[in-house]
């Protein structure tokens, strides 16, 4: 039984508690799941221009807000003000994406014509109301990709928030009152995992949109087929950037080191494992290595991980490989200094045994290994279970080739983009299964109905095999 009434924020840089979040008991489960219901009944009715509309309002006021909320979310989280912000404008981005795409998404679609049948047409219905799990890493844009679909098809949204990073889910759900949405269309709860469970298990909820560890994922999957609950789950990554010979190394370092300590590495799309051809391993690690003063907590261009148990979490999985013969070239011990703050951290020459060359490591560690052959780095790329994200550097024709045999659910070519809104993303594997972003992601929260017209004025039913 969870006896926790509330749970305290706490800013990662000091470890002190900035706030507090009060949690929804299990026994208030039924009344959140009954007012989504009534609200979606509402909801589903207004017309998708009018939804359009009501989604560009909600944009508008959030995008009035960013500046300051940035500052809010960096303090919770430990992403610096520049990262917080980003991550704000992506979220609009998002939201305004689907408002655009509402209306044509959402047409009819006419199916080719048969004899006998004056039309047929298949037809997107709202599934229903939606419960939008959201991780505390990146709660903003990850937030968007399943809120405005859902709003966008007809469906009303139970979000549970995270408690580590409370304010945007806050400032979104004020944002949608402010907007005009009609009430309890978009609702924010924190609570226990006995409060999450009795919201997936409800019968109440249509459809479970899941974005966070593959352990949980797998429980929530559990639960949600008690009622044949459809979910969409974004899972753990562990993803592979190769470096070949024939790449542009400098090109190469800039984007990986980028997009490595971002976030601190707290990201599940983030470079985890890098593979780089020998003949360019030592040039290339060299590079890479020189690239590292631009991330630095002390100077506020690196931030905190978000808790001391992750933090713990990565020191250990460094410890690790050290202790399995790989090397620390840089970083790798725990700073004296409040916080939970662990340096970008780069091991070259890490046996595959190593933890973190097969666990999620989820903070700013850079393991380096090379490889002879293209056989031999696609064979590394896809020795995980995981399978969300991937990364290639070389000459284009040669970097496709690869990218043509790596098992993930997106692989790009000498770039780390971030998840644009009109493209889908997800997972294999332990990274989960169904989509969000782009028409895939719309689709997610929406029913397929096929209508087909008889062109006899009056006709006998007739009963087909399957239907009796």
């Amino acid at each position: 039984m969870d006896l926790i009434e509330d749970r305290a924020v706490v800013d990662p840089r000091t470890a002190e508690v900035i706030d507090r979040v009060a949690l929804l008991p299990v026994e208030e489960v039924p009344g959140v799941v009954a007012a989504a219901r009534q609200a979606f009944t509402t909801w589903s009715r207004i017309d998708p221009v009018r939804r359009s509309e009501l989604l560009f309002g909600m944009a508008d006021v959030l995008s009035a807000r960013t500046e300051a909320l940035k500052y809010e979310y960096s303090r919770e989280h430990g992403k610096t003000p520049a990262e917080a912000g980003a991550e704000l404008d992506r979220m609009v981005d998002t939201i305004e994406w689907f408002a655009r795409a509402t209306t044509d998404l959402l047409r009819p679609m006419p199916l080719p014509g048969r004899e006998g049948f004056a039309g047929r047409e298949v037809l997107v219905e709202p599934a229903g109301p939606v419960l939008a799990i959201v991780p505390w890493n990146f709660p903003a844009v990850v937030l968007a990709r399943k809120l405005a679909p859902a709003l966008a098809v007809g469906c009303s949204v139970v979000i549970k928030a995270p408690e580590e990073t409370p304010s945007v889910a806050r400032a979104i759900a004020a944002a949608a009152e402010e907007a005009g949405l009609p009430a309890a269309v978009v609702q924010v709860v924190f609570g226990a995992p006995s409060t999450v469970a009795a919201l997936v298990r409800s019968p109440g909820i249509m459809h479970v949109s899941f974005t966070g560890s593959t352990r949980v994922g797998r429980l929530i999957a559990g639960m949600a087929a008690d009622n044949l609950t459809p979910c969409t789950l974004e899972l753990g990554g562990h993803a592979p950037a190769i470096v070949t010979a024939d790449a542009d190394l400098d090109l190469a370092a800039q984007t990986l080191v980028r997009t490595k300590f971002g976030s601190a590495g707290q990201s599940c799309g983030a470079p985890s494992r890098f593979l780089v051809e020998r003949p360019v391993y030592a040039a290339f690690l060299e590079r890479f290595c020189d690239l590292l003063p631009g991330f630095d907590f002390a100077g506020g261009t690196l931030g905190p991980l978000n808790s001391i148990a992750r933090r713990d979490a990565v020191r250990e999985l460094v410890v690790d490989a050290a202790a399995r013969g790989a090397t620390v070239l840089a970083g790798g011990v725990v700073p004296d200094t409040a916080g939970f703050y662990y340096p970008a951290t780069v091991l070259s020459d890490v046996p595959s045994q190593a933890r973190v060359m097969t666990e999620e490591p989820f903070g700013p560690i850079a393991p380096f290994r090379a490889y002879d052959t293209d056989e031999e780095a696609v064979a590394l790329a896809n020795s995980t279970d995981y399978a969300l994200s991937a990364y290639v550097f070389g000459a284009t024709s040669h970097a496709a080739g690869i990218a043509r045999r790596l098992d993930a659910g997106g692989v790009s070519i000498n770039v780390c983009p971030t998840a644009f809104p009109d493209a889908p993303l997800g997972g294999r594997h332990a990274s989960g299964y169904g989509y969000e972003g782009g028409h895939q992601g719309l689709l997610a929260f929406g029913r397929l109905k096929i209508v087909q017209t008889s062109t006899a004025a009056n006709t006998t039913p007739t009963i087909h095999e399957g239907n009796r």
